[in-house]
């Protein structure tokens, strides 16, 4: 196997795992700000409640965006993939070429 391959596929798999990550925690802290706002709108009383509520859901979005940046960083930095990869191409490297016979006239001639 191709060490460059498992290194490409690692960039594209980290930068997926990041971007696809990012994508629901922002949309999920789009709509809990809004129904925080509108909530506060409607209820000006409650608005020490519904901001305590918005800050942990927060904090439980953002920690689900930071899982996807660890396994960005796991795949582009300590990837078990690159090392069974190496070792592969240093086994294909180490074993000996295909021999190619010679043939002789059978006269003795050359």
């Amino acid at each position: 196997m191709d060490t460059s391959i498992v290194y490409a596929a690692s960039a594209l798999g980290a930068g997926l795992a990041i971007g696809l990550a990012a994508i629901g925690p922002g949309i999920g802290q789009g709509n809990v700000s809004s129904a925080t706002v509108e909530g506060i709108a409607r209820q000006p009383e409650a608005q020490g409640t519904l901001q305590g509520v918005m800050y942990v859901s927060f904090a439980i979005m953002e920690a689900l965006a930071l899982y996807g940046l660890v396994v960005a960083i796991i795949l582009l930095f300590a990837n078990p993939l690159t090392k069974a990869a190496g070792e592969a191409a240093k086994e294909a490297a180490m074993q000996p070429a295909a021999r190619t016979a010679v043939v002789t006239p059978a006269n003795g001639n050359n």
